[in-house]
Order: C-alpha cells, then structure tokens, then sequence
C-alpha cells in the first residue's frame, strides 16, 4: 500500500498559522530538520533562561489571573494561555506555566512580590515568543514560495535581497534595520528616528519607569513590539516606591507603548519590502494590460 504524499503548502491558513505556535514544526513538515531543531531549541532555552529568573511571577502578566478568573478562562490562565507573548511558543510557555503554578497561600503571595532580575528575566520569555513568531514567519515565506513561485515566460522569479522574516526580525530590535536589510536605507532611518524619539521621549517623561511589566503589564504587551527598547528598559527600571511615583508616568506609558505599535506598523512594512522584492505589486498598467483590455500582463 502506497502512502499518498502530502502537500505542506496546501490551505495555508488557520492549521498552517496555528502550527507556528510550536516551534520547528512548520520546518520539519518543509523537510528541514536542521532547521527545525535549531527553531525547537532556541527558543526553549530563550524561554527558560528567562524563567529560571521569573518562576511564579509568570501568572502575575497574565491576562487574567488564575484564581480570579472562572470555567474556560480560568483553565486557560491555569495553563499560561493567556500570558502574551510567551503564548506564540506555546509548547515552553505550556511547561512553564504547569511547573511555575501554585495555588497555595504562600504561591500567591510569592506571585505578587517583584523577584531579582526580574525586567530581564520577563524580556527573556517573552522575546521566546517574539522569536518563535518569527520562525513561524520564515516558514510561511518559505511555503508560500513551494506554492507561488512559478517561472513567468520561463524565468525563475528572482531572489529576496533579505529574508523577510529576517528583516522583520531586525525590526523589532532595531527600527529601520530590516529595512536597510532590504535595501531601502533611507527609509529605515526616517522610521527607526520616529519609533526611538517617541519611545525615548516616553521613558525620559516617566523617570525611565514607563516599560515595567509588573505595573503596567497589558501595556507591556504593546511596548515589547519595540524588542531594543523594552530590552534597554529592563536593565534600566528601578521598581516605583511610594512617593517616587513620576508625576508624568501615564504619559510615559503611553507614549512607549505608541512607539511599540508604530514598530509593528516598521515591522510588517520591513517584510513587505522584502517580500516585494519577488512579488511585485501589479500596478494599474499592468492589470489593464498594453491597450486597456482589462488582461493582466505577463
């Protein structure tokens, strides 16, 4: 009895995006599995790293606490499904959260108590997710290419001048990298200066305390978009006592967490360039053809 091959391209949707969530899997199923090792173990070591400095804080990021919360949510909170961005690597975020739980009075109380190197430590887990986003994103790219890469008048389409998920990648640790990466210099410095002036101007309003996890952790969510600058903040933050409270804390806050967002809008037109760079955008001309037919050009 033959086994029917199967195609790895084939939907490309929902099954394909939720299987990036464990990393490496997408690469094994590409039939890369140097690949998908190297994607498994970095980013279980990433997490690990972090959560060796973390432990039972990981529940106080959550979205919803698991003893607050009732029926599915409070399962998935049980679980760390509710813990973002750890969650897009789900498999160490999993693990993590089951051996981190405890329901006890003294686990509790733990939970709420600012633990040593613990900025650090959240960055770590949290960039865990960060990287296995983009694995799952240099695979998609690459299934994307098995399923849409066909020769045009017999010419193979050309190369990416960057990988995009590398130049998203860059992005997310310095704004404008991926784009020098792609080729388009210029246009990474105008956008990297606006992310780091606003997420500058915000940590220099807040006393330099506006990224902290503890304290503003669904806020944190937003700032972590900008991965340099959330970095650079948790070896800077000093926890916030009482009367040292920064008079302009909220703005900082949210000027930081607008400099994340503005950093995804960097991040995903960083893959787009590359992406571009072998999937033209069809211009007017070329859907109304030479003579305004309405035929697309070859």
């Amino acid at each position: 009895m033959t086994r029917k091959a199967t195609d790895p391209t084939k939907g490309l949707g929902w099954g394909v995006f939720l299987a990036g969530t464990v990393p490496g899997l997408l690469q094994y199923r590409l039939g890369q599995p140097r690949n998908a090792l190297l994607a498994a173990l970095s980013c279980t070591a990433l997490f690990f790293a972090g959560w060796a400095l973390v432990g039972h804080r990981l529940f106080y990021w959550g979205l919803v606490a698991p003893e607050d919360s009732t029926s599915l949510a409070q399962y998935l909170a049980r679980y760390g499904a509710l813990v973002l961005p750890e969650v897009l690597n789900l498999p160490a975020n999993t693990l993590g959260a089951v051996l981190a739980f405890d329901g006890s009075a003294s686990g509790l109380r733990e939970e709420r108590l600012l633990g040593a190197g613990e900025h650090i430590g959240g960055w770590l887990t949290a960039a865990s997710g960060m990287l296995a986003a983009f694995w799952a994103a240099q695979a998609h790219w690459e299934l994307r290419l098995r399923r849409d890469a066909r020769p045009v008048d017999g010419q193979p389409l050309p190369k990416p001048i960057a990988h995009p998920a590398l130049c998203a990648a860059l992005s997310w640790l310095v704004p404008g990298l991926g784009h020098a990466k792609a080729g388009q210099k210029d246009k990474g410095v105008l956008m990297g200066i606006a992310v780091l002036a606003v997420f500058a101007i915000g940590l220099v309003v807040s006393g330099g305390r506006a990224v902290d996890r503890a304290d503003n952790a669904v806020w944190w969510i937003g700032q972590n978009l900008f991965g340099g600058g959330s970095l650079f903040a948790s070896l800077v933050t000093a926890p916030i006592r009482g009367e040292g409270v920064p008079i302009d804390l909220d703005l900082g806050v949210v000027l930081c967490t607008v400099a994340g967002l503005m950093n995804l809008v960097v991040m995903v037109d960083a893959f787009t360039v590359a992406e571009r760079s072998v999937f033209p955008v069809a211009t007017p001309a070329d859907v109304a053809g030479p003579e305004g037919g309405g035929e697309v050009s070859a």
